[in-house]
């Protein structure tokens, strides 16, 4: 680190070697966070949430089918390999936060029970936007073949 003497006090400027260093503590962060998360439960879920609101109108879906389009984009950003690794650490705890069942609004509550979960992770589901290439239709196919 460089120190630089100012008028009211020091600067601390970055160098390469400290980027290095929080690229490795980001990498940590996630390999910690990445222990005690299962992929497979949020992938479950998923396909739960779609086959009970894909046949159903918007209006009907609601919440439950918004959350299906913000966990499969969640679940798409983290399987991208572009995407920043103190992105995948807010990922994992936005799907974390979803496939709790008990939270701010339990989500066996009906209507209201995934509304908290969207509007919780509405802010990571935007900001990974660029992450993500999940689609409706590709899940879709995906249950369809599971189906057969």
């Amino acid at each position: 680190m460089i120190w630089i003497p100012f008028k009211l006090g020091i600067i601390v400027t970055e160098t390469d070697n400290s980027q290095e260093e929080k690229k490795a503590s980001e990498q940590e962060l996630i390999e910690t966070y990445q222990k005690h998360f299962d992929k497979n439960i949020a992938l479950k879920l998923l396909v739960k949430l779609r086959k009970a609101t894909r046949n159903k109108p918007k209006v009907i879906a609601g919440a439950t089918g918004a959350i299906v389009t913000s966990l499969g984009s969640l679940i798409s950003a983290l399987d991208n390999p572009a995407t920043p690794n103190h992105m995948k650490a807010l990922i994992i705890g936005a799907i974390g936060y979803i496939i709790l069942p008990i939270d701010l609004i339990p989500d066996v509550t009906p209507v209201l029970g995934y509304t908290d979960d969207l509007a919780t992770v509405a802010g990571v589901v935007a900001g990974v936007a660029a992450y993500t290439n999940f689609s409706l239709q590709e899940l879709d196919r995906y249950i369809d073949t599971l189906e057969k």
